[in-house]
Parts: C-alpha cells; sequence; structure tokens
C-alpha cells in the first residue's frame, strides 16, 4: 500500500512538472503482450531514445526520452497525449536471485521441474469457481480439494524419480556392483568404499538425502521468487476492502462480485505456508516409507524385486524388527494425514458470516489460517522425527543386509502407484464442470448421480489394474485372472468415458458447454498435461541419469540394450519412455493431416470493418448460406494477404490439438501403470529408452548454457502464459507476476487521475491525506470526470492484465469507471481466457457474446461462431449475473463504452472481443505493415504503427 502512495506522489509531483508545458492531460499507458517486447518497441522510438521512469531491472514504466519529430505520424500521438510503456516480460521469466550457494545451473533445472506445477495452478482457475459473496472470504468450489491432492502427488511423484536415481540406480546397482556404471564420480566411488560406509544400510541411508533435498530446492527456488511480488499485491487488496467497508461497490452486489473484483481473489485464494509445510512432510514420510520397506523385506526377498509369499514365514519374520516395521506405519500414517490437511485447506469459509460483522469475520479467518498453520508445523516435525528414525535404524550394521546385492524393494510399485493417483484425479477432473455440483437438498439426489458414480469407477478402474498387476507373476504373461481385472478396469474407463460425454443435458451441452474449453473438460485435459509434463520431466530424469552412468565415454552413448551389467530403471519408467515415440508421432501425425487438408485450397474469410487507414483487400463481410467460399484468380499481393490469413488460421486450431495431446499423454500414464513386463515391446525400448536419454542430457548441456548466459527461466514463453493467475494449486508452482504488475498498474493510474485533486495536500514531498482521505480522492478520481484521463493500451495478453486491473479499480466505483477507457489489440480475451476461465473472464463477466471453440476441420476454424455472431444480439447482463461486468465498468454516461479492440484475419493470436460481426468494441486493422514495409505482411505485432490504432486512441479519448 505505501508503494502504491509513493507511486502516486511521484508521478504528481515530477511528472506532472514535467509535462506541464505541453500540458499534457491523457495518459497512454502500453502494457505489451508475450515475448516479453522490449519497452523501445513497445514505444516505436529506437532503441536509444527510451528511459526507465519507476522500473528496475525486471520492469516497470518506461518513457521515450525525445519529443515526436513527426506529430503527422500515426505511430506518435496528439501533443495532449503522454505516452508511457509498462514492462512486465522479466518478471514472469526470472530465474535466478540469492541462491547462489546451490549454482545457477541447479536452480535452472529447478525452474524446468517446476513447469508442471505451473499449469497445476492454471488448472485451478479452470474449475467452476463459486460466487463469492461475502467479501474477506474465498469459497474454493467444486474439486479444489480433489487439485490440492493432485498437486502433493505431483511433489512425491518427483520424490519417487529422485529416489529411482539416488537409492535404486546408484546405491544399489552402482555401487552395489551389481551393474557396470563407468561414468560414476570417482570421489563417490571412494567415499562409499570406506570402513564403515561400505555397508548397504548406511549407503541408503545417506542417499536417501537426495530425494529431500530435491524437495527443499524445489520449495526455496519457488518461495524466493514470489516473495519479490506477492508483498505488493497486499496494498491493492487493503483498498479493495476499504472500499467495501465504506459501502462501495463491493457491498453493493447481492448477487456475488465478479471474482477479480473481490479481496479474496488476490488475497485469500494463494496457496501460504501450511501447505509448503505439508508438502515437505509428505515428501519426508515417503522417503521413510521407502526406506524402511526396502530394509523390512530385503533379507528375504532372495534378489526378486517382489516379495515371496515364503518372506512372510521366514525366521526370523521380516516383521519380527518391529522398530522399523512401527516406523513405516507411523510413516505411511503420516502421510494419510498429510493429504488429510491438504485436503482441508481449500477455503476460507467460515460459519454463519452474516451475522458476523467484516471485521469479525476477518478475525476469524486469520485464526483459522494460523491454526493451519500450527497443525502443518506439528506434522512436519512428526514427518521429520519419523524419518530420523528410520535413517538411523537402517544406517546401523545389519548382517543379513551389509553387503548384500540385491534391488532396492521400495521403488518396485511406488512411481506406478504415484502415478495411478495422478490420472485417476485427471480423469474424474473431465467432469468437474460438465457434471451438476451436489445438490442442495435431497430431492435433487438425482442430479449428482452421475458425479458418484464416476468416483465409483475411476475407483473400480483403479483396484482392477492393482488387482491385475498383483495376480500377474513376475517375468510371465498375464493369466486369465490378470486379464479378467484389465477388462474391468478397461470397461469402467469406457462407461466413464460415456457418462462424461453423455451425462449433461442436450440443453446444457448447447447453451454453456459449447462455449468453455474444451466443451466443459477443461481442469481434467490441464491436469492432465501437467500430469503428462511431469512424467516426462520425471522419466528424462531417471533415463538420463541411466544413459550417463552406462556410458563408458565422457560423450553419453546411452547403452541401454539389456545386458548383464546393464542399470535397470523401475518399470513405470520404463513403461511411459517406450510410448513417448509413438505418442509423438502420432501427434505429428493429426498435425501433418490437417496442415495438409487446410493448406490444400484457399479460403475467402471474413473481415472486419475498418475505421481510417487502407481498406482491407479481398473483404467479406458474411459467409453467404454459412458456408467458407474459396478464392478464385486474384492478384499477387491479394493472394498472398488470403494465405496469410490462411496460415492464421491453422494456429487458431490449438485447443482441438492440445486435447489431443491431453488425450494421448492419459494413454501413456495409463501404459506406464499397467503393462506387465512382458507386454513391453522390446523393440521400442531398445530405440525410445536411449533415445530419450540423449533428449535428457542434451537438455542437461542447454540448461547448463543458459545458466551461464542468462538468468531467464528455461522456456521463457511457458511462464508468461502460465503465471498471471494468483498461485493457488500448488505451493511450490511459480509466482503470480499480476501481483506485481497489477498494484503498479492500478497506482500508475490513480496518481494520474488525482493530480487535480492533490493540490495543497502535499507539503514538502510528504502526502499528508489520512487514509480516509486517500480513499475518498481514489474514489473521485475514477468516479467522476475530471481534467485528466488514461487509455489503457495492452497487447496480446496484456490485455488480461489491463482487465485485471480495471477490475480491481472498478471496486471503488459504484457507477463504472469516468475517466479510464481501454484500447486492446490482437488479444484473445473472449476466444482463449473467456472459454479457458469462464468465471473469470467469460462473456458474462466482460460483457459480450460468448464464443464457442474452433474446429480442427473446418476451413475456417471459427465457422460456427462467425454464423452465430451474424444472428446473436448484443449481450445484456442478466439480473442475476455478478457485478459488473467490463462493459459497465467501462460504458460512459451518454451510454457509450470506452472500449475498443483491433484485431485482424493475418493475426495468429488476435480475435475479436466480442463478435466477429460489427459491433461497439472490434475493429479492423491493416493487414500489411506501415508504408515503408508494403510487401510485409502484418501478423501479432506491429498494431500501434497501423493508421486505425491512432483513430481508436483519438476515439476513446473523446468518449471519455
Amino acid at each position: 500500500m505505501a508503494r502504491e502512495a509513493l507511486m502516486g506522489v511521484f508521478t504528481t509531483l515530477f511528472g506532472a512538472a514535467r509535462e506541464g508545458a505541453r500540458d499534457q492531460n491523457i495518459l497512454e499507458l502500453r502494457i505489451h503482450g508475450i515475448k516479453n517486447t522490449p519497452p523501445a518497441e513497445m514505444l516505436g522510438v529506437p532503441p536509444g531514445e527510451v528511459r526507465p521512469d519507476q522500473a528496475d531491472e525486471n520492469g516497470g514504466f518506461f518513457v521515450p526520452t525525445v519529443d515526436p519529430v513527426d506529430p503527422t505520424d500515426p505511430a506518435y500521438p496528439p501533443t495532449r497525449i503522454r505516452r508511457e510503456g509498462y514492462s512486465w516480460g522479466l518478471m514472469a521469466r526470472y530465474g535466478g536471485g540469492a541462491l547462489v550457494i546451490i549454482g545457477q545451473f541447479f536452480v535452472q533445472l529447478a525452474w524446468l521441474l517446476i513447469l508442471p506445477f505451473g499449469l497445476c495452478n492454471t488448472a485451478y482457475w479452470t474449475r467452476r469457481i463459486p460466487r463469492q459473496t461475502v467479501a474477506g472470504e474465498w469459497r474454493a468450489g467444486r474439486g479444489a480439494a480433489s487439485l490440492r491432492v493432485f498437486a502433493l502427488c505431483l511433489t512425491l511423484l518427483y520424490v519417487c524419480a529422485l529416489a529411482s536415481v539416488s537409492l535404486d540406480l546408484i546405491g544399489s546397482q552402482c555401487l552395489a556392483g551389481t551393474a557396470s556404471c563407468p561414468s560414476m564420480p570417482g570421489w563417490l566411488n571412494d567415499f562409499f568404499a570406506l570402513p564403515d560406509f561400505d555397508r548397504r544400510g548406511i549407503r541408503l541411508a545417506m542417499l536417501s538425502l537426495v530425494p529431500v533435498l530435491g524437495v527443499v530446492l524445489l520449495l526455496l527456488v519457488s518461495h524466493t521468487a514470489r516473495t519479490r511480488y506477492e508483498a505488493g499485491i497486499f496494498g491493492t487488496v487493503d483498498k479493495m476492502r476499504h472500499a467495501e467497508e465504506r459501502g462501495g461497490a463491493a457491498a453493493s452486489a447481492p448477487n456475488g462480485r465478479t471474482p477479480l473484483a473481490t479481496e479474496g481473489f488476490w488475497g485469500m485464494t494463494r496457496v501460504k505456508l501450511p501447505s509448503e509445510l505439508l508438502h515437505l512432510a509428505g515428501s519426508l514420510f515417503l522417503v521413510a516409507v521407502l526406506l524402511g520397506w526396502d530394509n523390512v523385506f530385503a533379507a528375504c526377498s532372495g534378489g526378486s524385486s517382489r516379495i515371496p509369499a515364503a518372506c512372510w514365514g521366514a525366521d526370523p519374520a521380516p516383521l519380527t524388527r518391529w522398530w522399523v516395521s512401527a516406523a513405516v506405519i507411523a510413516a505411511v500414517l503420516g502421510l494419510v494425514v498429510t493429504i488429510a490437511r491438504v485436503m482441508a485447506d481449500t477455503d476460507t469459509v467460515t460459519r454463519r458470516p452474516g451475522e458476523l460483522t467484516s471485521a469479525a469475520r476477518r478475525n476469524r479467518v486469520r485464526r483459522k489460517l494460523r491454526r493451519r498453520e500450527a497443525w502443518a508445523g506439528w506434522t512436519l516435525l512428526a514427518a521429520v522425527v519419523v524419518y530420523v528414525a528410520v535413517f538411523v535404524a537402517v544406517a546401523l550394521p545389519d548382517r543379513a543386509l551389509n553387503y548384500a546385492r540385491i534391488p532396492f524393494l521400495g521403488l518396485v510399485v511406488s512411481p506406478a502407484i504415484v502415478t495411478g493417483v495422478l490420472l485417476a484425479i485427471a480423469l474424474s477432473a473431465l467432469g468437474w464442470r460438465r457434471l451438476p455440483e451436489w445438490p442442495s437438498s435431497a430431492a435433487r439426489v438425482k442430479e449428482w448421480l452421475p458425479a458418484v458414480v464416476c468416483i465409483v469407477l475411476v475407483v473400480v478402474a483403479g483396484l482392477s489394474v492393482a488387482l491385475a498387476v498383483v495376480l500377474t507373476p513376475d517375468g510371465e504373461p498375464p493369466q486369465p485372472p490378470s486379464i479378467m481385472a484389465y477388462a474391468v478396469s478397461a470397461a469402467a474407463l469406457l462407461v466413464l468415458a460415456l457418462i462424461i460425454a453423455f451425462g449433461p443435458s442436450r440443453a446444457r451441452r448447447r447453451d454453456v458447454l459449447r462455449y468453455e474449453g474444451w466443451s466443459g473438460t477443461g481442469p481434467g485435459v490441464v491436469l492432465l498435461l501437467s500430469l503428462g509434463g511431469a512424467m516426462l520431466l520425471s522419466t528424462l530424469l531417471v533415463v538420463g541419469a541411466q544413459c550417463w552412468l552406462s556410458s563408458p565415454g565422457a560423450v553419453p552413448a546411452c547403452p541401454l540394450t539389456p545386458g548383464q551389467a546393464a542399470l535397470v530403471t523401475p518399470g513405470a519408467y520404463r513403461n511411459f519412455g517406450s510410448t513417448v515415440p509413438a505418442l509423438a508421432v502420432l501427434l505429428l501425425l493429426l498435425i501433418a493431416i490437417v496442415a495438409v487438408a487446410r493448406m490444400s485450397t484457399t479460403p475467402r474469410l471474413t473481415t472486419p470493418r475498418t475505421e481510417g487507414g487502407r481498406p482491407l483487400r479481398a473483404p467479406l463481410r458474411r459467409y453467404r448460406n454459412g458456408t467458407v467460399p474459396r478464392a478464385g484468380s486474384t492478384g499477387k499481393l491479394t493472394t498472398r494477404m488470403l494465405r496469410a490469413r490462411r496460415f492464421a488460421g491453422l494456429f487458431h486450431r490449438g485447443e482441438p490439438v492440445l486435447g489431443a495431446l491431453a488425450g494421448l499423454l492419459a494413454v501413456g500414464c495409463a501404459v506406464s501403470v499397467s503393462f506387465p513386463d512382458t507386454w513391453r515391446p522390446t523393440a521400442l525400448l531398445d530405440f525410445a529408452l536411449p533415445a530419450l536419454g540423449l533428449v535428457a542430457v542434451t537438455a542437461i548441456v542447454t540448461i547448463a548454457e543458459n545458466a551461464i548466459t542468462t538468468k531467464e527461466r528455461p522456456i521463457g514463453i511457458m511462464w508468461d502464459l502460465m503465471c498471471f493467475l494468483p498461485r493457488a494449486g500448488h505451493p511450490y508452482g511459480p509466482p503470480c507476476y499480476a501481483e506485481r504488475v497489477i498494484p503498479e498498474l492500478r497506482g500508475r493510474v490513480v496518481g494520474w487521475l488525482e493530480t487535480d485533486l492533490l493540490k495543497g495536500k502535499i507539503v514538502d514531498g510528504r502526502d499528508i491525506r489520512t487514509e480516509t482521505q486517500r480513499a475518498d480522492d481514489e474514489l473521485a478520481a475514477l468516479g467522476t470526470a475530471q481534467r485528466r484521463k488514461v487509455v489503457l493500451s495492452a497487447h496480446s495478453l496484456g490485455g488480461v492484465l489491463a482487465v485485471s486491473c480495471l477490475f480491481t479499480l472498478g471496486a471503488d466505483a459504484k457507477d463504472g469507471l469516468r475517466n479510464v477507457g481501454l484500447l486492446t489489440y490482437g488479444t484473445q480475451l473472449r476466444a482463449f481466457f473467456g472459454r479457458f476461465f469462464p468465471e473469470l473472464f467469460g462473456g458474462e463477466v466482460l460483457g459480450v457474446r460468448k464464443s464457442q471453440g474452433p474446429s480442427l476441420w473446418a476451413a475456417d476454424p471459427w465457422l460456427k461462431q462467425v454464423n452465430r455472431d451474424q444472428t446473436a444480439p448484443p449481450v445484456v447482463r442478466p439480473g442475476d449475473g455478478p457485478e459488473p461486468t467490463l462493459r459497465e465498468l467501462l460504458t460512459q454516461p451518454d451510454g457509450e463504452i470506452a472500449w475498443i479492440n483491433l484485431w485482424r484475419r493475418t493475426d495468429y493470436l488476435g480475435f475479436p472481443d466480442d463478435s466477429y460481426d460489427d459491433n461497439d468494441i472490434d475493429r479492423g486493422a491493416d493487414e500489411f505493415g506501415p508504408t515503408r514495409y508494403l510487401v510485409k505482411v502484418a501478423t501479432h505485432p506491429g498494431y500501434p504503427a497501423s493508421a486505425q490504432y491512432m483513430t481508436a486512441l483519438r476515439d476513446l479519448a473523446r468518449k471519455i
């Protein structure tokens, strides 16, 4: 909060004085999109003619250093407009920090492993988010508890992968002498050859620290990064709370506020310290179980990876090692308690909130959060005690195990079990949006019967697979009982798919689900992508280590074909690794078929109306008879333009392609869980695993080079797309850069608008206003006519940030924003974000027409939506809808909407925000670049250089 106030004062004292001579009363604040557009390019000036203004090394505000030399150029604003740019790209990609002690390489590797955690956080927001009717609280809604368990299992999956390398490959095979490991570091061999360290028990106990330290590394990297941002949002939350307490807009929405306009969204949804501690406790419990299980049964296993029946009758019986057995049982119970606590810590709803004052309700929420921290702290302490007990018990000398050369038993089925739980949750998530919510009365019990049946089917499928694996003899083909169990599992999954597909009524599928991402299966699709990514990274980690250890020379050769002294990895990784090439080929084949089918003809796609600038080539306003016509004989430039539109349309089909990828990854994970050894295709394994090993080594080399040359995270564009929403799924997920961006944008907007209100209230550079006076001035600056105005000019993903900022400003204004306009271009607000996150950016939230998904096969991927937009009426917010919509916030007293969106058919990431038909918001932009680049087709960048941009900017300046 202090930061926002300081920014406002800074702007008032220095910004206004510097620009007062030109009487600039309109602030054009540009916000870039993905790919971290440089400030100079964003502002349309040479690189040397821009300087930071309230910015640091990761981003902030930038301004040109010189006045425009040609005021008639559309790239330059009128003299009364002050142009600034806000850069946020490095906030989403920053991968360095204060963790010098562990090395930049390990930090970069940790960021790569954190990628699936980011997808898990994204999946949280694809669920159906309940309306937030009580200020200061957060109702998580359906699927939140299961998603938190999914997040915990992702952490445990990495524990299994790290343990597979340290405890299995290195501890039980390389150092035990049962496998040839020519690349094993000499110092490691020498250390474990020392007296008292050459025993199996002490070796495994010490190597069990590797997965524990790996989880600690993930925690440190994510925690260090997010402390840079999360503190900044609290001032904004306080301002929104004050607006509610003084009876502002936040207190006058009986049907619930738009989530982005609630303090609970920004202040309560974040996964906090209790979840961080619980994930660390769960990891300790799991390592204790793995270590203790092996110690109890290793002596009687006879070198088999399975526990023979005779093991239970051995003399002495394994369970006579009661101290280790008791610790294992305690660890299992601790893991169950951890899962229960993770499920319980999903929201902050209090009982009978209507009977409490705002202050009493917040005090109750704070007490609940403190109790959660206490529970998590005690759980972590118990995990440490159990782990230390198992560590000591295993490290003690044992004549039966001191020099035994036997496989590590703890990891035979553990990766498969964890993967199976993850897959079950992801499959059940396919129905979170499609199937009805739990009823409020017993009379509506039939509505939630499909959901109950789905849960039962997932459990039956999982238990059937487990039974089939248990009944299959080691090294032998499945017998009839096992085959029957596999058949039961397949039948259960088939029925599950049918219920999810046809369980919703036809009217619901027509009126609701077709406007949601992947027809309402978004949570499951994103969780499957998260699981597939985590499983792929885990497999690369294990197979890459296997490749490195087995290579005889400095260059990894990956001799992974079975042999007498070959390293053996857990079956789950071998199974998944064998499917990766086949899955990749199938996905590429699908993409190739679609590309060939669509590139074989040149369609004439519809184009938007334009205002100003050159007319578009081959314009087409509507499809006659609802079909896409083919282009006839045209000139060279027109043909080039039509092909550019066709090429952009290929990228618009990303949603169904991602859905297909999620389905393929589900198949791969199912294979990793269920396939017995005899069903594994040996020829495919001989090809796939060495290939994956080389891929893993190449990735390591790339990460090492990236660590030397830059501090940016690997695969930077992924972080731009995943990290704009609060971290509400996985506690070790990447930080939300919006938690810094929104307060800074909000502070700049308010600071510019309230400049005229501060006369006499700033003395010697010090703001002498009280908190109440600041709140009143902010309300006046936003809700009443002022001399100064602001136009937020947002490109691509920047539009999401601008909309989020406007909703936080809307918490102050009962009657909308009177001095703020919005100019978006190349955005995906309706086509992607409104479909993937309906409660955050959907049609009812933005006040625009809803959009159906793209077609994979049609000549125009948006054909159905184009035809529908020709007949669909403008949106009028329903009486029971959330308040306010973005349209309502930006509607001026004269009825005009201070929101203009530019798009073009040649943009592979740009879409209309309201309709493909003529409307008050959407306009077209030039499809050729600026005049000096007549032969360059304009695609996603370059909108501000078009004549339509300056026309739209002037129109917004007039409207507000």
